[in-house]
């Protein structure tokens, strides 16, 4: 782990959480808020730094951007870090990994490591998983009220681009098409626009999750802090492995349990004990079986005396993404033109069904990929960004493959590998979807040159899902957590993220996860009632 001092600092709290996303978050404010009359107590810590003073804002809600989302696009490439590059012109990045196979790689996938996560730049997205999207969870018949409680707490909403010219003419456009009738709607997005100012969005962001929580005065980033604080955030602190009491441990109610947590203070060089009665561990799809797999969770030993866990990294499912860009019809140019007010991007949803298992989405997004970059040939009202998402088979054969040795040298974690292959099925539904998103495009106007449908990298979708499966309490083969995120063999090991979610999806993964966080955080304040004598324990 580089260079540490040999000072431990013990911390002693009630609930350790690892992440500050939107999942990390979700965590934190239901146990907050649920538990009141116990004065709980959340640690927080994130290995990113805190860039405001408000906990994880989106940083879309910088006007600047607003008024020119284009130059948003240069805010999230200097946001995410890749996994693992193949490419042979840059070996000596920290980020290469001469061990990938490049024909099984995600070479676009990215991690985001800053307070908040990657709810800072996020697209906000939030759509419901449909029927054939949650055949896999245990939870599926109740999953709708979890994925409710969702949207409350993200503050979903589909109507706020309703007096918007260039989303009503794109949305009845492709609603008058009988290729797409009966499958179009308003996109369901975390956001809310300004009752003073029409122009202005608010973007949800882990702060949104937090409510007040999340406003400085109400959080502690004190590391020197000696008072009972409800909620405290250490930022710059690194997750080193999560420790466990063995089967021979003298009390018995405490083998095979989490003793503590190590974590790495990177400004200081200090190890803090952290010393709780819940522990969460939310740091995405790929740093989540990370560290379980460097804390011994799937090594094969017996040591601990719970199951070993081989699912851990494995049934990882990613979603194809195909875009491309295109300029309006000049009927639509026209009208936009007679109606410059209330002209924001449009924000459609090209909905999955059985027979059109896809995700599409239209609007004009900060984000933009490949060769699709901002330029001023043509004038950015009259675009208009195609991103269609398709779904990937879940396989126990894909996979992440950790290393002790490289080449995530600047994390001083355990190297991943990907070994992740589409299968042949998911080839044939991506034409399909191919064909549909031409079609699309060919309704509201002319496809630019330079901005052709285009399959983006294997990752470039950043849904990774599946690598911490939630499963059933007997399923410890094929699964990391049971129906409550609760690690098997674990009374006190929660987990969050992408990473739970046990289907191949095609719609943003945010909504759901958080659904099940929301479940899990309950479940987590009943058992701390149940450990204060609650009543309601049960």
């Amino acid at each position: 782990m580089g260079s540490l001092q040999n000072d431990n600092v013990t911390i002693e709290t009630d609930v350790f959480i690892a992440g500050s996303g939107p999942v990390g978050c979700t965590f934190a404010r239901v146990i907050l808020d649920s538990t009141n009359d116990l004065d709980t107590r959340v640690f927080m810590v994130d290995i990113g730094s805190l860039d405001s003073s408000v906990i994880g804002e989106h940083q879309k809600n910088d006007l600047r951007y607003q008024r020119d989302g284009n130059f948003f696009g240069h805010v999230i490439d200097a946001a995410l870090q890749p996994v693992s590059i193949t490419d042979n012109d840059v070996p000596f990045s920290p980020y290469y990994n001469p061990k990938q196979d490049p024909s099984k790689n995600l070479p676009s996938c990215a991690i985001t490591r800053t307070v908040g996560g990657m709810g800072t730049h996020w697209t906000c997205a939030c759509p419901e998983p449909e029927e054939e999207e949650r055949q896999n969870s245990p939870i599926k018949n109740e999953l709708p009220e979890w994925l409710g409680r969702a949207k409350d707490l993200l503050k979903v909403r589909d109507d706020q681009y309703d007096n918007e010219i260039r989303h009503i003419l794109v949305k009845l456009w492709l609603e008058k098409s009988r290729e797409f009738e009966g499958r179009v709607r308003n996109l369901p997005l975390a956001v809310e626009r300004s009752k003073e100012q029409q122009e202005v969005v608010t973007f949800a962001g882990p702060n949104t999750i937090l409510g007040d929580w999340a406003k400085p005065g109400n959080f502690c980033t004190n590391s020197d802090c000696e008072k009972h604080c409800r909620f405290s955030l250490r930022s710059d602190h690194r997750v080193s492995t999560i420790v466990r009491y063995r089967k021979d441990y003298p009390d018995e109610s405490k083998r095979g349990q989490v003793s503590y947590v190590a974590v790495w203070d990177l400004r200081s060089g200090k190890i803090l004990s952290v010393k709780a009665k819940k522990y969460v561990i939310a740091l995405g799809a790929i740093c989540t079986p990370q560290v379980l797999w460097d804390s011994g969770f799937s090594d094969g030993s017996d040591f601990f005396g719970g199951p070993d866990l081989p699912a851990i990294g494995r049934y990882l499912s990613e979603q194809s993404l195909v875009t491309c860009q295109v300029v309006l019809k000049e009927d639509l140019r026209e009208k936009i033109k007679e109606n410059l007010w209330h002209n924001s991007e449009p924000q459609v949803n090209v909905k999955f069904t059985r027979e059109k298992p896809w995700n599409g989405m239209i609007n004009h997004d900060a984000y933009l990929y490949g060769s699709h970059k901002p330029g001023f040939k043509y004038d950015q009202r009259f675009i208009v960004d195609l991103r269609f998402y398709g779904r990937s088979e879940v396989s126990r054969e894909n996979r992440l493959i950790f290393k002790e040795e490289g080449p995530d040298v600047l994390n001083n974690t355990p190297g991943v590998t990907f070994d992740v292959t589409r299968s042949d099925n998911d080839k044939y539904w991506d034409s399909l979807m191919e064909e549909d998103m031409r079609a699309a495009a060919k309704e509201l106007g002319e496809i630019i040159g330079g901005s052709e449908p285009v399959w983006q990298p294997f990752g470039a979708a950043l849904h990774v899902t599946g690598t911490t499966r939630m499963g059933h309490d007997n399923e410890t083969k094929t699964s990391v957590v049971n129906e409550f995120s609760k690690v098997h063999g674990q009374s006190d090991l929660y987990i969050g993220g992408n990473g739970v979610i046990p289907d191949a999806t095609a719609c943003n993964p945010t909504l759901t996860s958080v659904g099940y966080a929301i479940k899990a955080a309950e479940h987590i304040v009943k058992q701390l009632r149940q450990g204060a004598g609650g009543s309601d324990a049960n």
